[in-house]
């Protein structure tokens, strides 16, 4: 290092709180705090108005959706939570809330496990964590609505993903552990045993009605406790920097108008240089007379093949070299599109006369179909084609012919 750039970096280090030795050339870190004020209760303030600063951030990206951004600020909070040894109430609520949204953004992932007992979903376990938010929520009507959004998803969500098992279960967990109503509780038996995933109920207790309820506690809540003391500094050092800044923006604003209009300058030199040349004229076409289609529709073979003629006269004209490679590309894309167009219409042809035409299903082979469903389950069409000859039919068309027989109550769906 040179000595006449030390002295410099000595002054800014001693801004900063660090001090250097001229002769070793180390650096030491000074306290920047006051002596008689511990730090320890310095770094707990300051871990306070971090976990604040998380909480908001935690808050905007439920809103936004941001998965992934929502899980790294989780995980930093739970980091900086640990680290602190005692937390104010509000901070707890805070905590409870945090772990509430983490069970609401994983909700729909039903392998996640929240709590001991793996059998609970993430909205079974959302709903005990809600059950102890009660005195904070100021709002009866709010903390009830989602109270019942949260029971009717948690077995929504099974049904949406197609476990109807996991759905039983939780209708049944839900009548054991909580205070489901009962009018609620019949609804939802109902809608688990038809396996009704679009049922005008469940859209009235929607997902989004759920995360919309979600969001306006959240609103109140923050309006009730404010958390953005960090927010709001940022925001004053933000501005400062912008009033800094501006100056030195107005400069380069300059400098670079002045460089764009030397550029552009030179362009339009360019440009008139181009233009001012002299234009070659590559063929003469001066004795040929343009092609011109005879009357009446002709098909595309004898069309191609008189383009491709005009084509050959007008390369009659040119160098050698030049006619000779032209040819050659001009037959190879004549013979290209002819072979082309020929397969197409073969493919036409063979896929009209191959087409399978089924009429009606007989009895023997409706009888077969539900020996199949009874021996495989439902679903299985693959294994129930191995086992009988359908006629050509495909698994598709099995399904729809099962469809067909269950809605005209001709099978036993117990």
């Amino acid at each position: 290092m040179k000595k006449s750039v030390f002295p410099v970096i000595v002054k800014s280090l001693k801004t900063l709180g660090m001090e250097a030795d001229p002769n070793n050339k180390t650096l030491t870190i000074t306290s920047t705090t006051d002596e008689s004020v511990c730090f320890t209760d310095v770094e707990t303030v300051a871990k306070r108005w971090m976990i604040d600063f998380s909480f908001v951030s935690l808050c905007r990206f439920f809103k936004e959706g941001k998965f992934e951004e929502f899980n790294q600020t989780i995980s930093t909070l739970e980091a900086i939570i640990d680290s602190t040894p005692h937390l104010k109430a509000e901070q707890k609520q805070k905590k409870q809330i945090c772990g509430f949204l983490a069970r609401i953004m994983h909700g729909k992932h039903l392998d996640v496990p929240f709590d001991r007992d793996e059998r609970l979903s993430p909205l079974m376990s959302a709903v005990g964590v809600w059950a102890s938010q009660k005195e904070t929520v100021a709002n009866d009507t709010l903390f009830e609505h989602v109270t019942n959004l949260l029971y009717v998803q948690s077995v929504a969500v099974c049904l949406e993903k197609g476990n109807c098992t996991m759905a039983s279960s939780a209708l049944k967990w839900l009548e054991e552990e909580c205070e489901i109503p009962r009018n609620l509780g019949i609804k939802l038996s109902l809608i688990v045993s038809k396996r009704d995933t679009y049922h005008p109920f469940l859209l009235n207790f929607s997902w989004n009605r759920l995360l919309e309820n979600i969001q306006t506690f959240l609103d109140r809540f923050l309006e009730e406790h404010p958390s953005d003391f960090l927010l709001q500094a940022a925001t004053k050092v933000v501005k400062a920097g912008q009033e800094r800044g501006t100056g030195e923006e107005s400069e380069t604003q300059e400098a670079s108008s002045t460089t764009s209009q030397s550029t552009e300058h030179s362009k339009e030199n360019q440009e008139t240089s181009v233009l001012m040349r002299p234009k070659k004229k590559l063929l003469s076409t001066r004795n040929i007379q343009p092609w011109q289609p005879v009357s009446g529709k002709k098909p595309a073979l004898t069309l191609m093949r008189k383009r491709g003629d005009y084509l050959m006269k007008l390369v009659e004209r040119m160098p050698r070299v030049c006619k000779a490679v032209i040819k050659a590309k001009v037959s190879t894309r004549l013979t290209y599109r002819r072979a082309s167009s020929e397969t197409a219409l073969n493919s036409t042809t063979l896929s009209t006369t191959n087409r399978k035409t089924h009429g009606k299903w007989p009895w023997d082979l409706d009888r077969a179909l539900k020996v199949g469903v009874k021996h495989h389950g439902e679903g299985k069409w693959s294994r129930i084609l191995l086992e009988h000859d359908f006629q050509g039919r495909t698994g598709v068309q099995l399904k729809d012919r099962w469809r067909i027989l269950k809605k005209a109550h001709k099978v036993n769906t117990e």
